[in-house]
């Protein structure tokens, strides 16, 4: 044909040519899908036997090899890390040397006293077959057991909210009979070395029934040279010195928060 029209030619290739079968052997057929690789599962683990318990000597407490601490329960005591090693705590009343008697009960057996170190409520076991104990009598309850002649033992420490009130009413006349035997050391320690607190108090004014011009007049008639006794300060003064102070230690035993705390101040007596 002629014009736009023309021959188109059109190679089809023919079954056996050489072409076909250099095509034919570069084609390839695909691999067959093979499926999803097979995970192996997670096999359980086998069971440990139980160790078996070290054998342990009870007995004696001992182990052999890797030992653990011997624990010797007879008698509660422990070697090694012993609970020994923590503070223990001690009563006061073991710096205690001397007591004064206020009450001994003979039908319960107990001796109620005040320590002169301290001012400390204690009860006190008397020794068998010994006389009833007057009050303000003094007694031994120091460390030294020799020289303990009427006490046995010290049951402990006790306070004004657990003795009977005759007792309440009988510790200041216990407490100025130990201020007047020793009446020097609280001259010398207080009553003539109390001064000001402040700009308008002054230490005099702790004791009970003394205010300002009282606490003036005391010092005033202590001057420079001071008190020599206790009867000359009452009679300088016109107080009852002994009592007003046995008083106020009183008072400092029944309020343990009061400050300033004159038995810590004044105490324990000096030789």
């Amino acid at each position: 044909m002629s014009g736009t029209r023309r021959d188109r030619n059109i190679k089809v290739p023919t079954r056996g040519s050489k072409s076909d079968s250099n095509a034919g052997s570069s084609h390839r057929p695909s691999r067959p899908a093979e499926g999803r690789p097979t995970v192996p599962r997670p096999q359980p683990k086998k069971a440990e036997a139980p160790r078996q318990r070290q054998n342990t000597n009870r007995q004696g407490g001992n182990r052999q090899g890797g030992q653990r601490r011997p624990n010797n329960r007879q008698g509660g005591n422990r070697q090694g890390g012993q609970r020994s090693n923590r503070p223990q705590q001690t009563s006061p009343l073991m710096e205690e040397t001397w007591a004064r008697v206020i009450d001994h009960d003979l039908n319960d057996n107990v001796i109620v006293a005040i320590s002169e170190g301290k001012m400390l409520l204690c009860r006190l076991e008397p020794k068998a077959g010994i006389d009833p104990l007057l009050t303000t009598s003094r007694v031994y309850i120091g460390t030294d057991a020799a020289k303990r002649v009427n006490v046995e033992r010290v049951l402990g420490m006790t306070n004004l909210g657990r003795v009977a009130n005759h007792i309440k009413a009988d510790l200041p006349l216990v407490v100025q009979i130990f201020i007047e035997e020793n009446e020097k050391h609280f001259i010398d320690t207080f009553f003539n070395r109390a001064g000001n607190m402040s700009l308008k108090q002054h230490s005099f004014e702790l004791l009970p029934g003394v205010g300002n011009k009282k606490a003036m007049q005391m010092v005033d008639a202590r001057g420079s040279s001071g008190f020599e006794s206790l009867a000359a300060l009452n009679e300088a003064c016109n107080i009852d010195a002994a009592d007003l102070l046995a008083k106020r230690f009183h008072t400092e035993l029944e309020d343990r928060n009061i400050q300033p705390r004159l038995i810590d101040l004044l105490l324990p007596v000096k030789a």
